[in-house]
């Protein structure tokens, strides 16, 4: 996963912060941060993908999901 830019975006245009996703999964903002950004392998969880979406009322297809398949 190379980071999660149309999250991100998402995020900025709402005006929610990284530490609002970080207390809601009940991790620190550093780890949201470096998941947001695709860095040192880390990545959500499904479960919180879930939680993420049901919380923002958003399409996890939509925002975390790249649907592209190559033929």
């Amino acid at each position: 996963m190379a980071g999660y830019n149309k999250f991100k975006g998402f995020l900025v245009e709402r005006g929610i912060r990284q530490q609002e996703i970080a207390d809601l999964l009940g991790m620190n903002r550093t780890r949201v941060n470096l998941i947001l950004n695709g860095q040192q392998g880390k990545d959500f969880k499904v479960h919180e993908v879930n939680k993420i979406c049901e919380y923002l009322n958003i399409s996890a297809d939509k925002y975390f999901f790249n649907q592209k398949v190559s033929i």
